[in-house]
């Protein structure tokens, strides 16, 4: 599901969300983001929503950057149990030390219902790495897309599907630190 403009957020010098368009509230309604909503989110450092240390010390660089007078910008899947979609981020430095998110659906594409993408499914104590920029998920010897994931781990023969943390496979890593670095 589309938002029909962008999603905007802003960041103030605290990194704390001060600001959410409509179409952020839109578009975490539509993807059962209850959790991200603008309720949920105004007022709080982002750092509370982000607990992988990599994917941390990227954001950190990323703010860094921004407030040193760069733009960055990068892509990222952001998926449904049901679509697939690349989106690009535009962080950029705004008035009175404000840092803007300003995030653009690239492309959407249907697919099968992926149980392990919905936040209403009933989860074990297991937990399941999956990247915040590819949506690939983590198995003992790299990193595979959801539905491979899903066949290689028989997530479907257990009773309750593990639940989801996220980090970063090392593809994407690499392509953050690149693009920081230029």
């Amino acid at each position: 599901m589309s938002t029909k403009g962008d999603i905007v957020y802003w960041l103030n010098d605290r990194d704390e969300v001060c600001f959410v368009n409509s179409e952020y509230d839109e578009f975490a309604g539509a993807n059962a983001g209850v959790a991200v909503t603008s309720e949920a989110v105004l007022h709080r450092p982002l750092w509370d929503f982000i607990t992988d240390p990599s994917t941390r010390q990227i954001y950190r660089d990323v703010l860094s950057r921004v407030r040193g007078g760069r733009a960055i910008q990068f892509s990222l899947r952001c998926d449904s149990p049901t679509c697939r979609r690349l989106l690009q981020m535009k962080v950029c430095k705004g008035e009175d030390r404000i840092i803007e998110f300003r995030v653009r659906t690239i492309s959407e594409e249907d697919r099968v219902c992926q149980p392990l993408f919905d936040p209403g499914t009933t989860r074990s104590a297991d937990l399941l790495s999956v990247c915040g920029w590819c949506k690939k998920v983590k198995v003992e010897d790299g990193w595979l897309e959801v539905e491979d994931a899903i066949t290689h781990l028989q997530l479907f023969e257990r009773s309750v599907l593990p639940g989801i943390t996220h980090g970063i496979c090392e593809r994407c890593h690499h392509s953050m630190m690149d693009m920081l670095a230029t």
